[in-house]
């Protein structure tokens, strides 16, 4: 047998198993991208047969714009759910079954090839917005020393004379500063969290997420019913004999991390607790000389003595935040996903503060068209299984979000989805004009109810709780720096293509790009095309249309 290497470069919508072969995914050798965006592409290799060990294989990019390519390792994580039972009848997946897919995404230079597995390298191309349009060729070279073995493919990539515009999407991901305390172990909000902190801050940032979880109160998510998660609150409250004061030296500081990283708005941490509202979040204050937690799960959401907390609290903290940089940048949530059957409790606790939120978006993931239609929650964030009746009201800057429970039909995150299926949210979103999109775990390693701590490498789904990549989108490396996802650079892959479309549209005008994404049928949050090619030829389109003089 030759010892040879053989490789083939494929999109960045490929998942490779290591199972799976070459021929299973199309050749992917030319590309158009725009000034400012961003363009994800695939190499596939295999190693011989019969090698003893894991050849040692050198990585190298020539090209013209080689110094704008980052290479990244694709490596495998095991998943054991990949859906929960009840979707096995949505065939879009890549499987049902456990096993291991591809997801962490770690930039090198040199790759360990394992013989006769697939292994998948993937690259990113960051186009400088002054860059001269025209075609340039990329090459990537494979070389091993001890085979005497090299391989290469070349792609070229078309730059178009056209700007990808900034994003206009509002973007969250739940951004749990404890998870970070704990998987580093360090002190919360020590000089070394901080610096965490920021590190994670700065690459939510550089992936779309433009608007920040701030845990003025530790935030009241994921808790076990009388349960703690790790105190975490940036506002430190003091009690003396009934009477509040606060100090606001941390939330100080995170408004100024958040802005030299460029979170453009603030999203206030829940001030109830999640489905329905019914008690108070941790709050720990010095009491009386006494540090003490004072509020938690045995304190009656719109009870008096919360509400009055609340009440002297919202005042000053608004003061702040304008004063820390974000007026008119930040909003609120009263409790996450309540249901109908919490319509009461939600309402007390809604309508006990309201008064003092109101010149601000309060926004609530739901999926009840009773809480918008009751006048409860006038900035309504449906899950994209339950948007109709809301897209039917048309309720005004609508925002959407998925979760573990969006398995079904419909765009989402998880691990074992195939890459389009990710990466089709931006067509649906421009399609419907949402402007805001909401999933709560960029980063998020404990288990169900936050009473284990997961090693996200090892266990993507909380320990059984969620499909494997709901939890999480990007890893943490020992570093103190995150590692991108697979899964998370699809959906980042999502958000270029939002922006794309209205740049298209600056151009060619709104039907003609709603033209261009139905050209191949139907697409809504539950029906689009079910494949790769789809989006490639999309993109490709959006492009010489923003490019049209």
């Amino acid at each position: 047998m030759e010892n040879i290497l053989q490789v083939r470069l494929a999109s960045g919508l490929v998942k490779a198993r290591l199972d799976d072969t070459m021929n299973t995914f199309p050749v992917y050798e030319s590309a158009t991208a725009l000034r400012g965006d961003r363009l994800f592409f695939s190499l596939l290799c295999t190693a011989p047969f019969g090698l003893h060990g894991s050849p040692r294989v050198e990585v190298s990019v020539d090209s013209p714009i080689a110094e704008h390519v980052t290479v990244y390792d694709v490596e495998h994580v095991p998943v054991q759910l990949p859906c929960y039972a009840d979707v096995k009848a949505d065939e879009d997946y890549i499987d049902h079954k456990p096993g291991l897919f591809p997801d962490v995404l770690r930039p090198a230079k040199v790759v360990f090839l394992y013989p006769g597995q697939l292994h998948q390298l993937y690259f990113e191309l960051r186009v400088p917005e002054d860059a001269t349009p025209g075609s340039y060729p990329i090459t990537i070279s494979l070389k091993n020393a001890e085979l005497v073995a090299s391989a290469e493919a070349s792609l070229t990539v078309e730059i178009l004379d056209a700007v990808l515009p900034p994003q206009k999407l509002t973007c969250t991901e739940w951004f749990h500063c404890d998870c970070l305390a704990t998987y580093y172990n360090v002190e919360v909000f020590s000089e070394r969290h901080w610096e965490i902190i920021e590190n994670f801050a700065k690459m939510a940032v550089d992936t779309g997420i433009n608007a920040l979880l701030t845990p003025v109160l530790t935030p009241p998510l994921d808790t076990v019913v009388g349960g703690e998660r790790p105190t975490v609150q940036l506002v430190d409250v003091t009690r003396e004999n009934g009477k509040y004061t606060f100090g606001f030296d941390k939330l100080r500081r995170w408004c100024e991390m958040c802005r030299r990283v460029g979170v453009r708005e603030l999203e206030i941490s829940h001030l109830f607790t999640q489905w329905g509202a019914e008690h108070a979040p941790k709050v720990m204050a010095t009491d009386n000389g006494e540090y003490r937690r004072i509020f938690g799960w045995d304190t009656e959401a719109a009870g008096e003595e919360y509400v009055t907390f609340l009440r002297t609290l919202l005042p000053v903290l608004k003061e702040k935040l304008d004063e820390f940089g974000y007026r008119d940048h930040y909003f609120f949530h009263i409790s996450d996903e309540p249901g109908v059957k919490h319509l009461e409790s939600y309402s007390k606790a809604r309508n006990a503060v309201i008064d003092l939120l109101i010149d601000h978006p309060v926004r609530d993931a739901l999926s009840g068209f009773e809480f918008y239609q009751q006048g409860l929650v006038t900035n309504p964030i449906p899950s994209n299984d339950h948007i109709e009746p809301f897209l039917a009201a048309n309720v005004p800057e609508l925002w959407t979000y998925y979760c573990c429970s969006q398995g079904d039909k419909v765009s989402n995150r998880f691990i074992a989805m195939p890459g389009y299926r990710t990466r089709v949210l931006g067509a649906q979103l421009y399609k419907y004009n949402i402007t805001g999109f909401l999933q709560w775990g960029y980063n998020f390693y404990y288990g169900r109810r936050s009473e284990v701590v997961v090693n996200p490498y090892l266990c993507a789904d909380g320990h059984g709780s969620w499909p494997a990549g709901d939890p999480f989108a990007v890893y943490p490396d020992v570093n103190g720096k995150p590692l991108l996802s697979l899964h998370h650079v699809l959906f980042v892959q999502a958000l270029l293509d939002l922006r794309a479309m209205q740049a298209a549209e600056a151009v060619c005008g709104r039907e003609a790009v709603l033209e261009a994404i139905e050209a191949e049928g139907k697409v809504d949050f539950s029906h689009y095309p079910r494949n790769a090619a789809y989006l490639i030829s999309l993109r490709d389109t959006l492009n010489r249309m923003a490019a049209k003089k």
